[in-house]
């Protein structure tokens, strides 16, 4: 079984969910396919937070590691909710809270959350590294205060 997957709308109907996907679908407007969408736009936020936590990423922008599957669901039916203007219950707003807060951890660099191995590794994250400033402090700073300068 792969470590890494790719999330299509048939997953989500599998899940239980294709009411909602139909829906999405029968509301959208223009040619613009909001389940395909909200898909990409999900595997994009998880994408970016594995990466910014320092763990590699799959060669494939369209794969994610099989343990994040069910946040990827989740936000992804939480975004077609929105957009068909469903409320979400107290227990998908926890549910939310509990995604964000998971993707928060694993983005943190300071607090490397190990994911699964690629399958097909990219290398080290797609993002950027932080550029930085090289600054020369010295040890005499308070040379110049009042304090310092007393008399003057």
């Amino acid at each position: 079984m792969p470590n890494w997957i790719t999330i299509t709308a048939d997953d989500l109907k599998a899940a239980g969910h294709g009411a909602l996907v139909d829906q999405a679908r029968t509301v959208a407007i223009g040619a613009v396919d909001p389940v395909t969408e909200e898909i990409e736009n999900a595997i994009a936020r998880v994408r970016r937070a594995i990466a910014q936590g320092g763990n590699a990423l799959d060669a494939d922008p369209s794969k994610i590691p099989l343990s994040l599957k069910s946040i990827v669901n989740h936000l992804v039916l939480y975004a077609l909710s929105e957009r068909i203007g469903l409320s979400l219950s107290d227990d998908q707003k926890e549910t939310r809270r509990n995604d964000n807060s998971d993707l928060l951890r694993i983005a943190d660099p300071n607090k490397f959350t190990p994911i699964e191995t690629p399958d097909t590794p990219a290398g080290q994250g797609e993002m950027q590294t932080p550029g930085g400033i090289d600054t020369v402090t010295g040890t005499d700073r308070d040379r110049y205060t009042r304090k310092g300068m007393d008399g003057l």
